[in-house]
C-alpha cells in the first residue's frame, strides 16, 4: 500500500478534541489506528452538520491532498489515535509508486460509494424506513449491527434527532423487528414482514 513508502507522524486525540478545523492549511491525510472522527461542518446559523464519521483503519481527509485548505472540522468522538501521512510526501510516492497509487485510489472509491449511500439514506423521508436501510446494510450475516458509541452519532449520521431515533428504535423493538443491547441491535425479522 502507498501509505508505507510515507513515514507517518502519530497523534492521540482525547474525546472532542479537532485533528483540525475548517479552514486551517492543509498539512496531509490521516489513518485512524484506533478510535473515530467525525467529519462536520457548520452552517451559517451555526447548526453542526455532520458529513461523515470515520473508525478505525480508515483513511480521512485524502481531499486535502489536493487543496489548500481543510473544508470542515474532524473531531475525535472517542479517545483516538491517528497517523498523520504529510501531503508533499504522499504525493511524492503517488508519483514513484502507480500500484500504491492505485490502492489509495480504490479506498477513495470505496468512500464516494460509502457517502452516496448515505446521501440516499437521507433521501428516504420516513425516519422508520431511513434507520432499517442503514441497518439493512450494516448487518452481519447473523443480522446483528454494531452501534456506534452514542446513539447521537446514529442520529447525525442519519440527519435526524436523537429523539427520533430513540422513538424509531423503540417502536422497532415492540414490533419484534430488532432487538437490543448495549452496543449491537439483531434484525430479527427480513425487510418488509
Amino acid at each position: 500500500m502507498l501509505t508505507e513508502d510515507v513515514a507517518p507522524q502519530t497523534r492521540t486525540l482525547a474525546s472532542g478534541e479537532a485533528l483540525f478545523r475548517q479552514g486551517d492549511l492543509t498539512a496531509g491525510m490521516f489513518r485512524i489506528e484506533s478510535g473515530a472522527i467525525r467529519l462536520e461542518r457548520s452552517t451559517y446559523d451555526g447548526r453542526k452538520v455532520v458529513l461523515h464519521t470515520s473508525r478505525t483503519g480508515q483513511f480521512i481527509a485524502e481531499a486535502s491532498l489536493f487543496s489548500d485548505i481543510y473544508h470542515c472540522d474532524a473531531i475525535a468522538i472517542e479517545d483516538s489515535l491517528v497517523r498523520c501521512y504529510s501531503k508533499g510526501a504522499v504525493l511524492e510516492a503517488v508519483r514513484q509508486n502507480p500500484t500504491g497509487a492505485t490502492s489509495l485510489l480504490a479506498g477513495m472509491a470505496r468512500q464516494l460509494q460509502n457517502l452516496r449511500h448515505q446521501l440516499e439514506l437521507r433521501s428516504v423521508r420516513s425516519a422508520r424506513d431511513r434507520l432499517l436501510l442503514l441497518l439493512e446494510s450494516r448487518a452481519e450475516a447473523d443480522g446483528s449491527v454494531r452501534l456506534p458509541p452514542r446513539i447521537q452519532d446514529l442520529a447525525f449520521e442519519l440527519g435526524l434527532s436523537r429523539e427520533a431515533i430513540y422513538r424509531v428504535l423503540a417502536g422497532l423493538e415492540r414490533e419484534r423487528i430488532i432487538e437490543r443491547t448495549h452496543s449491537t441491535i439483531r434484525l430479527l425479522k427480513p425487510r418488509g414482514l
